[in-house]
């Protein structure tokens, strides 16, 4: 049996139909889904870490609980720049675009480069993606230069309307040193005609208790 069997048979004692459907009447979509929860995919994914061709032979297949997997096996040091891009293409939905970034692309060597390129994309979820990328990393001068320089961020959709608040909130109450720069990028959100960057500023600042 492959690893990749061996995975799966693993996966599959823990499916979930129920959560399968509710998952889909969400509107978070798979090819193939089991509803398996994340956290006996993350335990049984630790059982092989660090596996980079394994990762990426996960992620290639159609089942989400392989391609979440594959986000938990990868040794991040690997990741390339190519296969950021690869992998990116399963950004459909909020869930796995959350898991690949906040587990894995964070990590990565290229994570300020795509950050930097993601986040004024037209693909929404890119931009979410930029987002939770943001809130994980620990360069504080990169997240300083980002959002001195963010004002053209979209928020127009719910998915990065609440990974911004999330990174923004989290950076703040973690890292007291750009709690300021956050606060003000905040505030200046409010000041803005858009409405959608008026509502993730308002929560920031509300959520920062000012």
């Amino acid at each position: 049996m492959s690893k990749v069997d061996e995975i799966s048979w693993k996966l599959m004692r823990f499916k979930n139909g129920v959560t399968a459907d509710y998952m889909r009447s969400s509107g978070i979509f798979y090819e193939l889904s089991y509803g398996v929860p994340v956290g006996d995919i993350k335990r049984i994914a630790a059982e092989y870490f660090p596996d980079h061709e394994l990762a990426k032979q996960l992620f290639a297949c159609k089942e989400r609980e392989l391609k979440i997997a594959a986000v938990f096996i990868d040794s991040p040091g690997e990741v390339t720049c190519e296969q950021m891009d690869e992998w990116s293409k399963s950004f459909i939905n909020i869930e796995i675009t959350e898991q690949i970034c906040c587990s894995l692309f964070c990590k990565a060597p290229f994570a300020a480069q795509k950050i930097e390129e993601w986040s004024t994309d037209s693909n929404k979820f890119f931009v979410q993606a930029a987002w939770n990328m943001l809130s994980k990393i620990s360069d504080m001068k990169f997240i300083k230069e980002f959002l001195s320089k963010a004002s053209d961020c979209s928020f127009d959709f719910i998915n990065v309307q609440l990974a911004a608040i999330q990174a923004l909130i989290s950076l703040s109450r973690h890292n007291e040193n750009i709690k300021n720069d956050i606060l003000l990028y905040a505030e200046n959100l409010t000041k803005s005609a858009d409405t959608s960057a008026k509502f993730v500023g308002s929560e920031v600042l509300a959520f920062s208790g000012c």
